[in-house]
């Protein structure tokens, strides 16, 4: 005696994963294309950044103050480096597979995205800087500067710069402990990191490459995260 197999019928409760939609894989790949790409304009956004001849704030509104074209170019290119790379970051989670590392992923991709995204909108006072310290009086333009950075609630728009200091080395490592990235990448980020003080008033080819090896991480994730996309498609 034959039985025939009957399929179960899906519940009202029950949704199967649609394969024609594309989103998905198509958001992939954009978030991953941004951490490259965001990583490579924040570069440029160093290595066009005025040089000021002083440690003080009359030093750095001055330098902005010199040569107009490029500061705004300096400040374009770090706004859309931030603000790319705190977009990809978000994503980084999807790259996890299991639940070795995820945690640390998680808790890493948020406090670099926050401090990404906040350090992008900062830029936009160095447009004020600019012009202050073209058309006032320098001490006067410190002045006036130092107000309203020093604004408590300014900081806490702006200043999360210790957000991303943290978040980005906690997402590396997240990422190292689940196997997406080799643990070279957590070395990268800590010889970047260490390079940054030793970095020369009178060049920015060391905070640029200083920078290129703590970000250097995002990139290769970016990458595996469009190849991954492209793999599931």
């Amino acid at each position: 005696m034959s039985t025939t197999a009957v399929p179960p019928v899906p519940t009202a409760g029950t949704r199967r994963p649609d394969p024609s939609n594309p989103a998905p894989r198509v958001l992939s790949r954009l978030a991953g294309a941004a951490l490259p790409i965001g990583v490579a304009a924040f570069v440029g956004g160093i290595l066009t950044s005025p040089l000021a001849t002083g440690d003080d704030r009359a030093d750095y509104l001055e330098a902005l103050g010199r040569d107009p074209a490029l500061t705004e170019l300096s400040a374009v290119l770090l706004h859309y480096g931030n603000l790319l790379l705190g977009v990809g970051v978000l994503a980084l989670p999807l790259l996890v597979r299991g639940r070795r590392g995820w945690l640390p992923t998680l808790i890493g991709a948020l406090l670099s995205a926050l401090g990404l995204l906040a350090t992008s909108g900062a830029l936009f006072t160095d447009w004020f800087h600019m012009e202050m310290a073209r058309e006032l009086p320098i001490d006067q333009a410190v002045m006036i500067s130092e107000r309203v950075l020093s604004a408590p609630l300014q900081q806490l728009c702006f200043g999360l710069d210790p957000l991303l200091m943290l978040g980005l080395p906690v997402v590396v490592f997240g990422l190292c402990r689940a196997g997406v990235l080799g643990w070279w990448s957590l070395a990268a980020v800590v010889a970047g990191t260490a390079l940054l003080p030793f970095s020369p008033a009178d060049s920015n080819l060391v905070p640029a490459l200083a920078f290129a090896l703590i970000q250097l991480p995002l990139a290769v994730a970016g990458l595996r995260m469009v190849t991954r996309a492209r793999s599931a498609a």
